[in-house]
């Protein structure tokens, strides 16, 4: 969808390099700028399993070329504007101050190329007394956006309740990623180049927009009052130790429901013989269901499940979702060989076109590609010099 697309990124960490990515992944050519020796910093973050195959880089890095430039040098500034001349979209999660500092904000980078897309991705925002301040996912998209909050009322716990990694970062990449399609489009309708901005709080706000407006709305904190429960809507227990989670809005399932899990005469009780009726006794009615799904284990529930109208599935942890029949068979998962000959199973972006999954890439090295971009840009006989200096 991207071929011919050509994207220079200058971002660290994972949002903005996941939105390369993805348009990597959807064939744009992506060339990753980053410091020649240390690289992008987050390199560091390994995640867990091998120790080999750095498996955060790779999913949020796979199918660029890496260019290794030290940009506090006026040599390799030189680069970067000849990269940025011939480039499509220019995309950085640096700040103002870095961005000015190192001579990249967007008329440098116009002053080369009048017709490149400039994307930024921050923290909070680009306007504000704080449009410096440094965030990340679990500060800005999680805690200060509400979520935290949300999440956690009702949980039975004394503290926020803890993120899980790239949450915010992969939704913030998504929507760069649009952003980039929309400025894309505007400019082959209109000639005109766009400046895109998303932040981590903008992508928060976003994604919690329910509970924010609802609490707008009633003029008070939405989320600290718990919705009441109305069974059969809810998690229960299973004799292994799992749980189902029903999310139930059919009330004319109620008696196949019942009749599924070998309780019919819960259907009759006048407790619970109407979405009311069980709100009103919510207490029993859950303390019924949970004694029944307690009799056995979750695979004999699912046996139980499958065959109803019912909104309902299986809690799952991220180890098993990866082998769930569904994500097998729509290819939401993709293996990806490294030389050692070790295979590493990566997450496709969640879009596909006339049903096409997207082949994935390996992430590149530090500097994997310096030589190779700078004889593309007829710089070649400057390399040994420049690496010598430790421009590159």
């Amino acid at each position: 969808m991207f071929g011919g697309i050509r994207v220079l990124e200058l971002g660290t960490w994972v949002m903005v390099p996941a939105a390369a990515t993805v348009l990597a992944d959807f064939g744009a050519e992506v060339i990753k700028v980053e410091h020649p020796r240390v690289g992008d910093p987050g390199r560091g973050m390994r995640g867990a399993g091998a120790t080999d195959v750095n498996v955060s880089v790779e999913q949020v890095n796979r199918g660029k070329r890496s260019v290794g430039l030290d940009l506090s040098r006026p040599e390799a500034r030189e680069v970067l504007y000849a990269l940025a001349a011939r480039a499509d979209v220019f995309m950085t999660s640096f700040l103002p101050r870095a961005r000015r500092r190192l001579g990249f904000e967007v008329e440098d980078l116009r002053a080369h190329n009048p017709a490149l897309i400039y994307v930024r991705g921050s923290s909070v925002g680009i306007e504000g007394d704080e449009v410096d301040k440094p965030g990340f996912d679990f500060t800005v998209f999680w805690a200060r956006s509400g979520f935290q909050s949300a999440v956690t009322n009702g949980s039975g716990v004394s503290r926020p309740v803890g993120p899980r990694p790239g949450f915010g970062d992969k939704t913030s990449a998504m929507n760069i990623a649009f952003g980039v399609a929309a400025a894309l489009f505007h400019r082959e309708r209109t000639g005109e180049p766009s400046v895109v901005d998303v932040s981590l709080l903008s992508s928060a706000l976003w994604s919690n927009s329910s509970d924010v407006a609802y609490s707008q709305s009633a003029g008070a904190d939405f989320a600290a009052h718990p919705m009441p429960r109305q069974p059969p809507s809810g998690a229960f227990g299973t004799a292994d130790g799992r749980f189902v989670f029903f999310n139930f809005h059919d009330a004319t399932q109620w008696p196949a429901l019942c009749a599924a899990i070998g309780r019919p005469e819960l259907a009759d009780d006048p407790r619970f013989a109407d979405p009311a009726a069980r709100r009103d006794n919510a207490e029993a009615c859950t303390a019924e269901l949970d004694a029944t799904f307690g009799t056995a284990t979750l695979d004999h529930w699912r046996a139980r499940l499958a065959p109803l109208k019912v909104a309902w599935e299986a809690v799952q942890t991220p180890f098993e979702v990866a082998d769930d029949p569904q994500v097998v068979a729509n290819g939401y998962v993709a293996e990806v060989t490294h030389p050692g000959g070790r295979t590493i199973r990566m997450v496709r972006p969640p879009v596909q076109f006339d049903g096409r999954r997207p082949e994935l890439g390996r992430a590149p090295g530090i500097g994997q590609h310096t030589d190779e971009v700078l004889t593309e840009l007829g710089l070649g006989d400057r390399i040994d010099r420049w690496r010598a200096d430790g421009v590159i």
